[in-house]
């Protein structure tokens, strides 16, 4: 049987840090697919950085209402807490991809850019 190459996954990068109140630059991007959304993270310079993919899942609390307290000094650190509310909206199956790109806009003036991934992790 011919294995077929999966294609890699969209993710919006929704933080880009340099080094500062953070000891290493993050880069935060999530991938917008409703329950099966992925969250990725960086950490640290990219020779030598480690980070990886998870489920958005893990990214929220228990009740899937707010932010798992173990990602609160990343998410500090890279001012992210705005985007807490349409993470949980989109972990739920709502569509909120141009609602993140919206927001993401209003506060940078830009819109998020855009990178391609392999699914890892679980």
């Amino acid at each position: 049987m011919k294995k077929t190459k999966r294609q890699p996954l969209r993710f919006l990068v929704i933080a880009r840090t340099a080094p500062g109140r953070h000891p290493h630059p993050m880069e935060v991007a999530v991938h917008p697919a409703g329950s099966a959304s992925r969250f990725s993270i960086s950490l640290g310079a990219h020779p030598v950085n480690a980070g990886g993919q998870v489920a958005l899942s893990a990214v929220l609390d228990e009740s899937r209402t707010g932010l798992n307290p173990v990602w609160e000094k990343e998410f500090e650190a890279a001012e992210l807490h705005w985007v807490v509310p349409y993470l949980v909206r989109l972990q739920a199956g709502e569509d909120t991809p141009d609602e993140i790109v919206a927001a993401y806009t209003a506060r940078h003036d830009k819109a998020p850019a855009t990178i391609f991934q392999d699914r890892h992790g679980v």
